[in-house]
């Protein structure tokens, strides 16, 4: 269940960064075609290009990319026995779940404080933007939660 639970998450928040990241690209281009074509720029095609980069890249990097396909410092981990192995992926996934949860208070109060605050064009809270952060946090506490429960399982060889 929890397995189906995650892949729906990481399929919507897959079709999200398609669709977020299509949108940054149309904006972009409308941005660099009334600037250079029409000498007349546009300002909210800037505001919304950065708020859907910041989605973009907060929703898919705690979704979208799997473990171990990333840059890592390895040559410990493969050199000891797979017992080993085990305790090191949940000590550093423990300490990385540590680390979110205690952050995700200061993350709320910041959100919170920013509500006050409008973006300079559009006129949006700003909570909009920073938001992005909390949901990449949660998003980053739940699957860390999940691979520490999968790692106490039996067949915990196959996590990834």
């Amino acid at each position: 269940m929890i397995k189906t639970f995650w892949a729906l998450v990481a399929k919507l928040a897959e079709i999200f960064c398609v669709l977020g990241f299509a949108a940054l690209v149309v904006a972009f281009t409308v941005q660099i075609f009334f600037r250079y074509v029409l000498n007349d720029p546009l300002s909210w095609t800037q505001e919304v290009s950065g708020i859907l980069y910041v989605w973009v890249v907060c929703v898919g990097s705690a979704t979208i990319v799997k473990e171990r396909e990333h840059v890592s410092f390895n040559l410990i981990y493969e050199s000891v026995r797979p017992q080993a192995r085990r305790a090191l992926a949940l000590i550093g996934t423990g300490l990385i779940l540590i680390v979110l949860v205690v952050s995700l208070y200061g993350n709320y109060d910041y959100i919170a404080f920013t509500a006050r605050q409008k973006s300079p064009t559009l006129r949006l809270p700003m909570t909009v933007v920073f938001s992005a952060f909390g949901v990449f946090m949660v998003l980053l506490i739940v699957n860390s939660a999940v691979r520490i429960y999968r790692l106490m399982r039996p067949g915990w060889e196959r996590e990834p």
